[in-house]
């Protein structure tokens, strides 16, 4: 048994995705492990075995979560972290072994790659700094019926971004392309067809939405796209939210068949919205809570999820969590 140190820093436990598109390298993860009694690494080769780990982790009081994979394993990690740890939670620190890393590029790690977890290392026994620490709130993701257990994410798409997202997964990560690359190519791909498509066919005609802004009345109408998050950046400096910022979930709306797409699109990449887009069904804005009813699939951090039989979804952001930068 290794001994329990007074200080969680320097405890360190590393949930490790082995089917992660990069970990085949590993930064240098099992070595440090091997040396160090006080890192304990554990391979989830199954979802189910992540809560058995954090479990563990809790017991043997680590105090840092080191998550090995991309945005999914995060996904799952912050899905069991509330049931494990109560409101105790450790810190956090992402190694970006995923094909995109949303979640690495925001939280600090990501332009490291396999120095990331050398650099965690190197501030062990510090005092950690203001700017090592990367607050974020989590989105809770909660069917009404029931029909699924919460789930805890960072980045929630509807619509046009489900499609995307595929077509990311099918087309796009099968040619071997990941991260910036796998990105720019997904845009252009989507937005094409988005743009030169038929109003009444494909991702342009839309499909029924219902959502609920905290207390503002519901806003039910085809949507093209609809996506939210707690995140504060994505890949390749791309935000496509304007307006007020001042509550936990940044969210994107896009009425169906979606008006003047491509000066839309330009207006979004250049940070500069344009009067003409909330006429044209654009909104953009926060919030702390979300109320949606759909019937379609949705994707959470990357996979897709049913909306279970009623369709009636709660999104909060009642959750923060600490990411270390190193």
């Amino acid at each position: 048994m290794k001994p329990i140190l007074s200080s969680p820093l320097n405890r360190i436990g590393v949930v490790q995705n082995p089917f992660s598109t990069l970990n085949r390298k590993r930064y240098g993860v099992h070595h440090a492990a091997d040396d160090d009694p006080d890192i304990f690494v554990e391979q989830a080769e199954r979802t189910e075995d992540i809560k058995q780990i954090l479990e563990g982790f809790r017991d043997q009081n680590i105090g840092t979560v080191v998550i090995d994979g991309g945005d999914g394993t995060v996904r799952e990690v912050l899905s069991q972290c509330p049931a494990v740890f109560g409101d105790d939670l450790p810190m956090f620190c992402i190694l970006p072994s995923g094909k995109t890393n949303v979640c690495a590029h925001d939280t600090g790690t990501a332009r490291y790659k396999r120095e990331a977890f050398s650099r965690l290392l190197a501030l062990r026994g510090q005092d950690l700094e203001t700017r090592h620490i990367r607050r974020r709130s989590v989105l809770g993701i909660e069917w009404e019926d029931g029909s699924h257990t919460p789930v805890y994410g960072m980045l929630v798409g509807f619509g046009g971004y489900r499609e995307a997202t595929n077509l990311a997964q099918t087309h796009v990560h099968s040619k071997g392309l990941n991260h910036n690359a796998a990105v720019v190519m997904t845009i252009l791909s989507f937005f094409y067809g988005a743009v030169f498509g038929k109003n009444d066919q494909g991702v342009r005609a839309g499909e029924d939405i219902r959502i609920a802004f905290d207390d503002v009345p519901a806003i039910d109408a085809p949507r093209f796209g609809a996506i939210f998050t707690t995140l504060q950046s994505f890949l390749l400096g791309v935000w496509p939210f304007w307006g007020d910022a001042s509550r936990a979930i940044k969210w994107l709306d896009i009425d169906a068949p979606p008006q003047r797409l491509l000066g839309a699109i330009l207006a979004v990449f250049m940070k500069r919205p344009k009067p003409w887009m909330a006429k044209s069904g654009y909104r953009s804005g926060s919030a702390n809570t979300l109320h949606i009813q759909t019937h379609k699939p949705f994707i959470i951090d990357g996979e897709t999820f049913a909306p279970g039989p009623s369709g009636q979804l709660r999104i909060t952001s009642d959750l923060t969590v600490k990411f270390i930068a190193p």
